[in-house]
């Protein structure tokens, strides 16, 4: 059965294979682009949605660098997450010390909470493990996995390769690039 999806824009923040940001674009679900362009015309980014996408609606594989395996996290800045901790364990630890244990446990308490709210208030997006292309608002298999330490490895090792080589390692847009050259 296909799932209509009408109105259904997914923000997608494209990068290249070195996992350099390159721009973030909305394009529409129901008939996605074959080439983006960032709002600053600096280059055309071809994207290959001829088997990205399963019956359902749903993204299987990268159209921008092609790899066929993504993850699924949640949408959240990880360095205001980090940061949240920091300072709230600066201020319990500074509490401790003022021999204020029970203030200080509950800003713990407090920022635990907070955290347990956001995450489940948070929606998730797909990550590419190649490129680490970010795609937000798009429709998520049920069955899709969250972060895979061996196959992060797996294409953490592939880019540093591909930096060290030099070779083209961008989406579609580079392959083609380099071809005329």
């Amino acid at each position: 059965m296909v799932v209509e999806r009408y109105n259904i824009s997914v923000r997608i923040d494209v990068r290249n294979r070195r996992r350099e940001r390159l721009f973030s674009v909305e394009v529409d679900a129901k008939h996605p682009p074959p080439v983006v362009k960032p709002s600053d015309g600096s280059g055309d980014v071809y994207l290959d949605w001829d088997q990205a996408l399963d019956d359902q609606g749903t993204l299987r594989l990268c159209p921008v660098c092609g790899c066929r395996e993504l993850f699924v996290r949640k949408d959240f800045p990880q360095l205001t997450g980090f940061w949240l901790v920091v300072l709230a364990a600066l201020v319990a630890m500074i509490l401790f010390g003022f021999r204020q244990v029970v203030l200080g446990l509950f800003v713990l308490g407090a920022v635990a909470l907070l955290d347990a709210v956001i995450y489940l208030f948070t929606p998730r997006c797909l990550v590419c493990y190649r490129c680490r292309s970010e795609f937000r608002d798009a429709p998520i298999h049920p069955g899709q996995t969250g972060w895979e330490l061996a196959t992060g490895e797996k294409y953490h090792l592939d880019s540093e390769v591909d930096a060290v080589s030099k070779t083209p390692v961008g989406g579609h847009e580079e392959a083609r690039r380099h071809e005329g050259t």
